[in-house]
């Protein structure tokens, strides 16, 4: 049961073109919307949370896999991505955005399944639609260490 940071919390800081934003910065109002969705969904491995602030025809390229397109393949996907761990934390270590475009980047911390700790860099990208949902997602991280032996 995620999904509770989509449309209404992200229209409240985002409204659209000509009308009124908040008297925040943009990277404050980016802050706001990033941190609730990490903390209820993502690293809580709450695919179907993740999924839900995507627009329906959403897209979301994750390293250099093929895109996938749609909340369903989206939820699929991240839900099999997160079987491949124990759990997962997001340090964000800067946030920004520009217009309708949201820029989080973070220190990822993975524990793996065979009880190691691995830590990376990683980059994610939102763009937004008319009606405050991801329109499209692109995720930069290097998971070789993830994966690798132990």
């Amino acid at each position: 049961a995620g999904g509770w940071v989509g449309t209404a919390a992200f229209s409240s800081l985002f409204p659209p073109r000509g009308r009124k934003r908040l008297s925040t910065t943009p990277s404050a109002r980016a802050d706001t919307w990033a941190h609730p969705l990490y903390r209820a969904s993502v690293d809580r491995k709450d695919a179907a949370g993740f999924a839900a602030v995507f627009a329906e025809d959403g897209t979301l390229r994750f390293g250099n896999e093929e895109p996938l397109h749609g909340r369903p393949a989206i939820e699929a996907a991240i839900a099999h991505f997160f079987q491949a761990m124990v759990s997962l934390r997001h340090e964000f270590t800067a946030i920004s955005s520009d217009g309708d475009t949201l820029f989080l980047e973070a220190v990822v911390t993975y524990h793996r399944h065979d009880g190691g700790v691995v830590t990376v860099p990683a980059m994610t990208v939102f763009e937004m639609n008319e009606d405050f949902l991801v329109r499209s997602c692109r995720i930069y991280v290097d998971l070789a260490p993830l994966f690798a032996a132990s």
